[in-house]
């Protein structure tokens, strides 16, 4: 078996795009998304016993974060839901929601469109408006709130479902 890194296709983003309405509506965040990288950034603490001539060390938390640069596709619901929040300058709950990523090489289920996802609590924090070339675009970060939630996502029915503990 050929060993082949994985392909960035291979994850899909959601970003919940309700508004706080109790119904809620995932939109891909796809066309127009030219950077999605997360980064875990594990906190750790470091403790030097006096047996010890070096430090042990352990992971203590992360500080997740998603940084974006999207393409400002205002028909696109994920980016327009992003690009409001900056423009309207939101803060607190109204610049809040939820963002899956889903590993679509990875399936759940017999469905056939169920996949393992992980969803993520954040705010979403506009850092900029850019222009290249006349062509308008966005970047920012999502920051997470609190722990992941591992499940599955259903892409046809755009639904999470969190695994039973």
């Amino acid at each position: 078996m050929a060993e082949v890194i994985r392909q960035r296709r291979m994850q899909a983003n959601y970003l919940n795009c309700s508004n706080g309405s109790k119904e809620k509506a995932f939109a891909l965040l796809g066309v127009g998304a030219k950077t999605l990288d997360e980064n875990p950034s594990a906190q750790t603490k470091s403790r030097k016993y006096v047996c010890d001539k070096s430090a042990t060390k352990s992971i203590s938390g992360y500080d997740w974060t998603t940084a974006f640069d999207i393409d400002q596709i205002r028909e696109q619901d994920a980016i327009n839901f992003i690009v409001n929040i900056g423009e309207n300058q939101l803060v607190g709950e109204d610049a809040e929601t939820e963002y899956v990523i889903v590993d679509l090489d990875q399936k759940e289920g017999s469905t056939g469109t169920s996949y393992h996802a992980r969803k993520f609590n954040v705010a979403v924090e506009v850092a900029s408006f850019t222009n290249d070339d006349g062509e308008m675009g966005c970047t920012g970060n999502f920051l997470g709130k609190g722990d992941p939630v591992e499940g599955t996502f259903d892409t046809s029915t755009k639904t999470f479902t969190a695994k039973s503990a």
